[in-house]
């Protein structure tokens, strides 16, 4: 944090995504196998991205790693890269093993996840928000101090991308939910633009790095390209990264593009946010009880809805806020929210709150949230895989859902935890959060339909078992026939002779009515 300034709230703006590797033209319908590779991705990548080191540096990587169970901590780190990030083009020894190892079992051990830092970061480096709807000129923006960005790269073919940002400028709630709401939009939620920047979406949001600037002003053709993610992600990946099918056949002939990103929540990012504030802390947990179930700040910061609060139905209000905010702490001044799309911590401006809170929702809950975004978007991954498998028009389907099931399988053991933690508060964060992206209901959904799936394929095997054994005892019944003439008869080349006239058409008569009869 910022010694010269208090800070007064940090946001971290969460991309989840499914990415592809694009090697043909017909990569759409390529095995699952093809297209997840995580040494593709990496190589695509611009530069400044470095691989982040697995050491305990200080007091709060400390604290994180005891926080979670052995297991999941794998899913959290990964396990130990053979290659390095920005070598695979030199020839070191363990690019040399990694490869050849690659290319004699092609099943290199399970990395689970590769985490990057974006190293291109120094103190003067802005994540700006310039809104529309606050000058008629839309000069005025929020600049917000970055202070890390993190890219989390699964086996599994999803990923994240975060932006960790600090505000030392903006103290009104009014402020706090322009941040939100405006800061996480990736593309235009509907057009005309110039409709969506005057209600939800911001004129323009820029990267600021010294003398490199990525800027995304939303201005280009929305029905060619619609849902192109914003350049503030595409561009700091690579300019290999596309986010839509036509903008990737545009480009693959030249392979200028070859990785596709597809977001898991539509035009938004992810907000976690901590807001240290005594006044709006007081009003929502000492000043009426059970305030914090009627107020409309709290409704809009937790959902964050800056245009006002989305349900003016008061019971229905309640139900909601009820379900989704955590107040283990409330008479200390501490609420937290959790949605779908948000993870909200409200608290007063001591020393605990600036110091431990905001370390705890920096570190420990934020590995936390991301541990249940990676199980919601791999769930939806496999499932649209699923979809495409069942449509029996790709080919190779037996081979195609033995991967599926492998992936899934990987998924199973390696990602999906019920429980990350022994204590009792995060037990409790992780099992609501966990609740409200509807996590258990979506795998035992997902278990369904690929079990569907291979019990068809089962009874397609099956019949083309039984299809085969019907040909060979139809074989076998001409051999036989044809045996006991040859035995009854003088071997005569004139009895072979009708015997191959009469017999093998007869018997491929049978063997046509059978295929008829099984076709029905």
């Amino acid at each position: 944090m910022d010694s010269d300034k208090k800070i007064i709230s940090s946001h971290i703006f969460v991309f989840p995504f499914n990415w592809d590797y694009v090697n043909n033209e017909d990569w759409l319908n390529t095995c699952i196998d093809e297209r997840l590779n995580v040494d593709k991705f990496i190589e695509s990548l611009r530069d400044g991205w470095e691989e982040e080191e697995r050491k305990i540096k200080n007091d709060e990587d400390y604290n994180t790693y005891t926080y979670f169970y052995g297991n999941v901590r794998k899913a959290i780190y990964g396990k130990k890269s053979n290659v390095k990030i920005n070598k695979y083009k030199g020839t070191t020894i363990k690019n040399i093993k990694y490869y050849w190892k690659k290319l004699i079992n092609k099943k290199v051990s399970n990395r689970i996840v590769t985490c990057l830092n974006y190293k291109n970061i120094n103190k003067n480096s802005i994540y700006e928000i310039y809104i529309k709807n606050r000058d008629d000129m839309g000069k005025e923006s929020y600049k917000l101090k970055i202070r890390s960005i993190k890219l989390k790269i699964y086996d599994t073919g999803v990923a994240t991308l975060s932006y960790f940002l600090d505000n030392y400028e903006y103290k009104t709630r009014e402020d706090i939910l322009i941040i939100n709401d405006y800061g996480r939009r990736i593309y235009p939620q509907y057009i005309p633009l110039e409709k969506a920047q005057d209600n939800l979406l911001a004129r323009k949001v820029s990267l600021k790095f010294g003398n490199d600037t990525i800027e995304e002003d939303f201005n280009y053709d929305t029905k060619k390209y619609p849902t192109k993610v914003s350049k503030i992600i595409t561009e700091l990946l690579g300019e290999k990264f596309g986010s839509t099918e036509k903008e990737l056949k545009d480009y693959y002939s030249n392979e200028k593009k070859n990785i596709l990103i597809r977001p898991v929540i539509d035009d938004r990012m992810f907000v976690i946010c901590w807001y240290s504030d005594n006044l709006n802390s007081s009003i929502l947990t000492k000043y009426k009880d059970q305030e914090y179930l009627k107020n409309d700040f709290w409704y809009q910061y937790l959902f964050i809805d800056n245009e006002g609060s989305t349900c003016q139905d008061g019971r229905m209000k309640k139900d909601l806020l009820l379900k989704s905010t955590y107040t283990r702490w409330k008479d200390y001044g501490t609420l937290f929210g959790i949605s779908r799309y948000s993870f909200v911590l409200l608290c007063d401006e001591s020393n605990f709150s600036v110091n431990v809170l905001y370390n705890y929702i920096n570190n420990i809950y934020y590995e936390m949230i991301i541990l249940a975004l990676v199980q919601r978007a791999s769930i939806l991954r496999f499932s649209d895989e699923t979809s495409k498998i069942a449509s029996f028009e790709n080919k190779n389907i037996y081979r195609q859902i033995k991967k599926l099931q492998e992936y899934y399988i990987r998924f199973v053991n390696t990602i999906y935890f019920r429980e990350v933690t022994a204590q009792e508060q995060g037990i409790e964060l992780y099992d609501k959060l966990t609740e409200l992206m509807r996590i258990e209901r979506e795998v035992k959904r997902l278990d369904e339909e690929i079990d569907e799936i291979q019990r068809y394929i089962t009874l397609e095997t099956n019949g083309s078992t039984n299809k085969l054994v019907n040909l060979i005892t139809y074989v076998g019944l001409s051999v036989s026939v044809m045996g006991v003439v040859a035995t009854a008869f003088p071997l005569r080349s004139e009895v072979l002779k009708w015997l191959a006239i009469f017999g093998v058409p007869t018997f491929m008569i049978i063997w046509m009515i059978q295929l008829i009869k099984d076709r029905r």
